[in-house]
């Protein structure tokens, strides 16, 4: 097939996504405004113009997207993001349309005024299909009046090669894990709060963990770091698999997700998510069995989660074993994309014909 693909280039996401096409044997090209590296097809630089609002520099960038769909002739175009490239996407009228929905796009950026709203409603009823990576986005979806026909719910998966046997962990000290990035949409502050509120010689039986890199990082440094925490910053998957491996426990504050591939990745790894009680969390989860949950921005039921997480080996245990067999059952990433790869032979066929 004849793949164009209008995504950010700076995202692993986008990488990871393309590359498993161009590595198949598909004819790929990736237009993006944003640069980017790593990708075993030709990218298509858009022209940037960093002084405008962002609608307006994307919505600039349409006639360039018509001239290159016009001369790469792809079987299929993917967009990923309802914004920004979902919009130039369904202004350029591409057909066939798939829009690729990250979370946010339908979750929070739909809420910000009419012009998002509307904005939103247009992209998808210009699509022919939609994916989405959780039960939740995909019932959103519906929400803006797309029969459900049209959505495949797939989540990303974990590569099945990452995750073989399950790593032994020593008993102490319990190492706390959090791997999202330092935005405020992930609230890492509510975990630093909430070892804080630990007393000292609980603390002393664990270590915290903060990976990733973000707008917060150093105010969050300032704050964690005289309590003992350590950061790991950006990491790669080779990277995050060992601190993965050495972990007992996994964190997740995120007060907004869809599925999160952090989250897939630390159930591989044997770790016990605890996490924030949001819908997406709950198609993963089930609550005090093979995760614990507390409520967003509450550091005072995370503390306790903590506590119960860090002295109840059993939990951890069993937990591990569950949550491992789910992840292949449900989310391994070279089948899930299969079903991506399948969803494309049927466009691009019905196209065809």
């Amino acid at each position: 097939m004849r793949l164009a693909f209008l995504a950010d280039a700076s995202l692993p996401h986008t990488v990871r996504w393309v590359n498993h096409f161009a590595d198949r044997g598909d004819d790929c090209v990736l237009i993006s405004l944003e640069p980017g590296s790593g990708f075993n097809c030709s990218v298509e630089r858009l022209h940037d113009r960093p002084g405008l609002p962002r609608f307006v520099r994307y919505s600039l960038e349409i006639p360039s997207v018509v001239a290159l769909l016009s001369s790469f002739r792809p079987d299929v175009v993917n967009a990923h993001f309802v914004p920004n490239y979902g919009w130039m996407a369904a202004r350029a009228r591409a057909h066939p349309l798939v829009v690729t929905a990250l979370g946010s796009d339908i979750l929070t950026v739909p809420a910000r005024s009419f012009l998002h709203r509307w904005r939103t409603r247009y992209v998808l009823g210009q699509s022919d299909a939609i994916t989405s990576d959780a039960r939740m986005l995909s019932d959103a979806i519906e929400g803006f009046g797309v029969d459900a026909g049209r959505i495949l719910t797939v989540p990303l998966g974990i590569e099945a090669a990452r995750f073989v046997t399950l790593r032994e962990r020593g008993a102490t000290p319990v190492v706390v894990l959090s791997t999202r990035r330092l935005e405020p949409v992930y609230d890492v502050a509510t975990l630093v709060r909430a070892y804080a509120r630990l007393a000292p010689d609980e603390r002393a039986g664990m270590i915290l963990r903060i990976a990733g890199n973000g707008s917060q990082e150093a105010a969050l440094r300032a704050v964690a770091t005289p309590l003992g925490a350590t950061f790991a910053g950006w990491l790669d998957s080779p990277a995050m698999d060992r601190e993965l491996g050495a972990a007992h426990i996994y964190v997740s504050t995120s007060l907004s997700d869809s599925t999160s591939v952090s989250l897939l990745e630390a159930m591989a790894a044997g770790c016990l998510p605890v996490v924030s009680d949001i819908a997406a969390n709950r198609e993963w989860l089930e609550p005090g069995t093979t995760g614990l949950f507390f409520p967003p921005g509450d550091d005072s039921a995370l503390a306790d989660c903590l506590r119960r997480a860090a002295s109840d080996t059993a939990l951890r245990s069993a937990a591990a074993v569950r949550n491992r067999a789910t992840i292949r059952a449900r989310a391994t990433w070279e089948k899930n994309m299969e079903d991506v790869g399948a969803l494309f032979q049927r466009l691009a066929a019905a196209r065809r014909s």
